[in-house]
């Protein structure tokens, strides 16, 4: 049996050659299988180990989630299971474990800890803290050299993006560069590898590893990082098996499509950015006060982008 990613995002995200890759943007597209698929690649290192974290156990356990997932790939190359932890062996030995990071102080627990591959499924959900010391646990004396993947849904209150760094031309944010103005993440970065290094417990980024050095000095080792947009338009295995899955995320509020639908980081319900494509045009028919109000207070907060 043969695996191969889907053509598109879920390709570029499995190709890619930054040592931190998060993929994502919108539902649907393809993102746990392309979790799932990356430990893969090195089933036959009997070294290697993977470990998968979710904040909380039952967003591995639930329905169709990542333990469940998993059974439509591993055991086809052999692999075999076990709970608690939730773990799959490989025949040559390597592992791919799957756990929880709760609470924030729960990342002391893996001090220690050497893990070749480290992956976050739904990055938003963990915080600032967590990321970067669970960099501490990436390192490796198997043979692979040590990197990160993560999944992602939009949150503008996720450490991913900082919006007031960003207008100071200095994003805290891990993808900031790669979102616009409009909250929309920008085709033409999508995949581009970008550095960075941490000064003063600050951000400081480059479009190539020498700029770093040139002005922080030769000692620093910049980090690649990139962001891949993905959308449930990117998942044609997923629209064809299941159609009316398109019409649940059309069915949401208008903050839940905004942001699982077409992927905006920046949209929030009060006073959120607003494209004129997306207003309904309201007519001469009286409406609720809700409507004048929220569209008043969007108008009143941000300009309307023209288009």
């Amino acid at each position: 049996m043969e695996f191969r990613p889907q053509p598109g995002p879920q390709e570029q995200f499995l190709s890619s050659s930054a040592d931190i890759v998060i993929y994502g943007g919108a539902a649907g597209g393809g993102k746990t299988y392309g979790l799932l698929m990356e430990p893969m690649r090195h089933m036959d290192n009997g070294k290697f180990g993977a470990v998968l974290f979710r904040r909380e156990t039952p967003q591995i356990t639930n329905e169709g989630g990542l333990w469940d997932t998993s059974f439509n790939l591993y055991p086809h190359v052999g692999a075999t299971p076990k709970e608690q932890p939730y773990q799959w062996t490989f025949p040559a030995g390597a592992t791919v474990t799957m756990t929880h990071l709760q609470h924030e102080k729960d990342v002391y627990n893996w001090q220690g800890a050497q893990i070749p591959l480290l992956m976050f499924d739904e990055l938003t959900h963990f915080t600032r803290k967590q990321f970067f010391y669970m960099l501490t646990r990436n390192r490796s004396t198997c043979g692979v050299h040590p990197y990160v993947r993560a999944t992602c849904n939009p949150d503008p209150d996720s450490f991913l993006v900082d919006w007031p760094g960003r207008e100071k031309g200095e994003g805290q944010g891990l993808i900031d560069w790669w979102i616009g103005d409009d909250g929309y993440p920008i085709p033409e970065r999508s995949g581009v590898i970008r550095f960075f290094i941490v000064v003063s417990d600050t951000l400081r980024w480059a479009d190539t590893p020498e700029e770093l050095k040139e002005k922080y000095g030769r000692h620093v080792r910049p980090k690649s990082i990139t962001f891949i947009a993905s959308s449930i338009y990117d998942n044609k295995i997923l629209l064809e098996a299941d159609p009316g899955y398109l019409a649940n995320l059309e069915a949401q509020s208008m903050e839940e499509q905004m942001r699982l639908l077409h992927g905006n980081w920046k949209f929030r319900a009060e006073g959120g950015l607003v494209k004129r494509d997306q207003i309904q045009h309201l007519g001469s028919k009286p409406r609720p006060a809700w409507c004048v109000w929220w569209w008043r207070s969007t108008l009143r907060d941000r300009h309307l982008e023209k288009r």
